[in-house]
């Protein structure tokens, strides 16, 4: 009888909480979100700059890398 308890308690429980992670919450009303000071489709930089070259002030080297 206790081994039937005992997997009557578990099955309980699986289903206690595959019914809790399933539920259905209320619906909560729709919130405004604030308005962003650029527009969403406005590039980020100019497309016609050229990219900058992060070595471009290195010192030139003396001998070749093999």
């Amino acid at each position: 009888m206790t081994p039937f308890l005992i997997v009557l308690a578990l099955l309980a429980l699986a289903v206690g909480i595959v019914l809790w992670a399933t539920r259905v919450t209320p619906a909560r009303p729709d919130q405004q979100r604030p308005a962003s000071d650029t527009a969403k489709d406005a590039p980020v930089a100019p497309a016609d700059t050229a990219p900058v070259d992060p070595f471009a002030s290195a010192p030139p080297r003396e001998e070749p890398h093999p």
